[in-house]
């Protein structure tokens, strides 16, 4: 064989077509956001007003008229190393992180902020927080809540003090990954030797 007749090594590779890979168990933040406002719903019963409910909060965007509460994610941490199984050809890695969001409980003359954050973690660290979340069938669970810390220097908008007080809540998160069982489901090869 000539040079003039060397062909390169050609090497096609068929990749799983998107719809054939499982649906997986994961959750954005807002959906984090939304399992935990309605919770937050329940648990804190409100009545000759309404409860405004913010998922975090960008710069440049004002505050809602008290009472009100804004939940922000603040931190992420993995627990444990990964557990891994099957799902026909896809091999589906299971993670496990804390998910940490504080949650600031601003109160008016009406609602006070002290009684709307002891109301949420009366109920958020008994077990009637884990059936409120298993209702949802998201890998989102409860765990515990720190103290309420009172807020006493927050001052508004309008040089006003607030009535604030904030707890940092735990939740442990089960996101998934997936990866097909190889990496194509078929390797087509053409080699074409070279002699001199």
């Amino acid at each position: 064989m000539s040079k003039k007749d060397n062909k390169h090594v050609k090497v096609m590779v068929v990749a799983p077509k998107d719809g054939e890979f499982p649906e997986l168990y994961t959750l954005s933040y807002k959906e984090m956001y939304n399992l935990v406002g309605k919770f937050i719903k329940k648990a804190i019963p409100i009545k000759g007003t309404e409860l405004t409910i913010i998922q975090g909060r960008g710069n440049r965007v004002s505050t809602p008229k008290a009472p009100y509460i804004l939940m922000n994610i603040v931190d992420e941490n993995r627990l444990s190393s990964n557990e891994s199984y099957y799902r026909g050809r896809h091999k589906i890695f299971r993670s496990r992180s804390q998910i940490t969001m504080t949650l600031m409980f601003v109160g008016n003359e009406y609602v006070p902020a002290l009684q709307m954050a002891k109301s949420f973690i009366v109920r958020f660290n008994d077990s009637w927080a884990s059936d409120q979340f298993e209702q949802y069938k998201a890998p989102f669970f409860p765990l515990y809540s720190d103290e309420v810390t009172i807020e006493s220097s927050f001052v508004n908008a309008e040089d006003q003090y607030e009535d604030v007080c904030s707890v940092d809540v735990y939740f442990e998160y089960h996101p998934e990954f997936g990866v097909c069982e190889g990496s194509a489901k078929e390797i087509i090869m053409n080699v074409n030797g070279f002699n001199e």
